[in-house]
């Protein structure tokens, strides 16, 4: 795995996942399988409403040691099985949107995975998400094994 970050609000996070790539789509829109793998160790989701259309919103309920929070968004792009844009609210208490772009592509047996974010407000957001994407894959992994 390999991230960046880049001028000075871009996060880039890749993971080869041992599946196949139509599968890997289905964890990102499926609710059901959200809720296996989203969000770093000890995060849980408790709750999550996805309308998988563009224009469409997701909505996740996330409980941690330090209390709930809730994330959202609104797809911009939806190419089966290849990938996903969409805005992502944060939930560090920074300002405004940020977009964050999912390429899957199909690659040595499996599916390497790239989140791309943008917009992020602060290095404090910068390293947040860093450890939220990082955390996500290392638990998607676990759910593909």
């Amino acid at each position: 795995m390999s991230t960046t970050m880049t001028a000075p609000a871009r996060l880039q996070v890749r993971r080869l996942i041992k599946a196949p790539r139509a599968k890997v789509f289905e964890a990102w829109t499926k609710p059901e399988l959200i809720k296996q793998w989203l969000g770093p160790s000890p995060c849980q989701i408790i709750s999550s409403k996805i309308d998988l259309r563009v224009g469409g919103e997701y909505v996740f309920h996330v409980s941690k040691p330090d209390g709930e929070f809730t994330t959202k968004g609104v797809y911009r792009e939806i190419t089966p099985p290849s990938r996903l844009v969409f805005s992502w609210t944060p939930c560090t208490g920074d300002h405004g949107d940020t977009t964050v772009t999912v390429d899957l592509t199909e690659q040595n047996g499996g599916t390497e995975v790239c989140i791309t974010h943008e917009r992020l407000a602060s290095e404090a957001s910068y390293e947040g998400h860093k450890f939220g994407w990082t955390g996500s894959l290392d638990r998607m992994e676990k759910l593909f094994a």
